[in-house]
């Protein structure tokens, strides 16, 4: 009896600390999916496109109060997109790093030569955030008050004429090609890493045209340096609402995706549900703020935030039509 006397509360302690370790277990396990040191990798360089957009997004979320941590920007500025989703590959399960990336990613994974490289379809990616609204800019002597103009003695000279951009199997090089296809024209694509030296080859004359971002051209067009002669999605720039789009030009845009070069948010593969929702409520108070409007509309941005299911379409949708326009990459080369 004695014996007997002894062993129960031996057991109910024993129980009552299993309860107790398995609630801290689970408590742990939960924790572990809440980002507690969060970093932003970037695939550009300080100062480069990535880089800005990932430092403005931290400042815009503690200005609006949605955000009271700093998350530091790592730069991963290697292959075009690859070295920073192989960082983020090589970080699976990791709650505690996200990237900023554009749709430059998904032509990169086509277009990369090591067939073991990540690509974006083997990342979580969490929302979409911005469309970039795509201009034709030309220097403000060209003969060019049109992208038709500029087709038109394409036509005339083939394979004389030069665009400046990014990198080849960037949005902007790969949306020349459709065009050049659709209008049986041809011309040069000169490479940069950075925007600058773009700027320059343009303004000295090294190529005739140019396609990027509001932002990229606003200064020197405010400066009487560059201007406008077309927009490539099927809406008018609001910065610039005399310039005509390329379809009211009648350029024929077949094969372009209309929200050419976006930009969002991913992580690791691997990430918890929590971790995702954790992460999305943070952007979707983000983008409601005023800060992020006027962000927005200084940058010609147009907010797109696109989570889940119809985020994961407009994946596959997007992929589908870049995957065809690689195809044209690869047999100019």
């Amino acid at each position: 009896m004695m014996k007997s006397k002894t062993l129960r509360p031996l057991a109910l302690m024993s129980s009552i600390a299993f309860l107790a370790f398995s609630l801290v277990a689970c408590d742990k396990q939960e924790n572990a999916a809440i980002p507690n040191n969060v970093q932003m990798v970037v695939d550009t360089g300080p100062g480069g496109g990535s880089d800005l957009f990932a430092r403005e997004i931290v400042k815009i979320a503690q200005q609006a109060h949605v955000l009271d941590q700093n998350w530091p920007v790592l730069s991963k500025p290697q292959g075009g997109g690859l070295a920073a989703m192989n960082f983020l590959n090589e970080h699976a399960n990791d709650p505690n790093y996200i990237s900023a990336f554009t749709s430059k990613w998904v032509s990169t994974g086509f277009t990369a030569g090591n067939k073991a490289a990540t690509t974006v379809d083997k990342l979580t990616v969490i929302a979409m955030l911005a469309d970039e609204q795509q201009l034709v800019a030309v220097p403000a002597k060209s003969p060019y008050n049109t992208f038709a103009d500029f087709i038109a003695d394409a036509k005339k000279h083939p394979g004389q004429l030069v665009q400046v951009g990014g990198a080849y199997q960037s949005v902007d090089n790969l949306a020349a090609l459709q065009i050049q296809k659709n209008t049986g024209t041809s011309w040069k694509y000169l490479s940069f890493a950075d925007g600058g030296p773009r700027i320059t080859a343009l303004l000295r004359g090294d190529a005739q045209m140019m396609i990027g971002a509001q932002n990229d051209f606003s200064e020197q067009v405010a400066a009487g340096q560059l201007k406008i002669i077309g927009v490539l999605s099927s809406d008018r720039n609001k910065k610039f609402p005399n310039v005509s789009t390329l379809i009211e030009q009648g350029v024929p845009m077949n094969g372009v995706p209309d929200e050419l070069q976006f930009r969002g948010i991913a992580a690791p593969p691997g990430v918890k549900p929590e971790t995702i929702a954790w992460y999305q409520n943070i952007f979707s108070k983000l983008v409601k703020s005023p800060e992020w409007e006027k962000y927005m509309a200084e940058e010609g941005d147009r907010t797109q935030y696109v989570t889940g299911d119809a985020l994961k379409q407009k994946m596959s949708s997007y992929t589908t039509d870049i995957k065809q326009l690689v195809t044209l990459l690869k047999e100019k080369n």
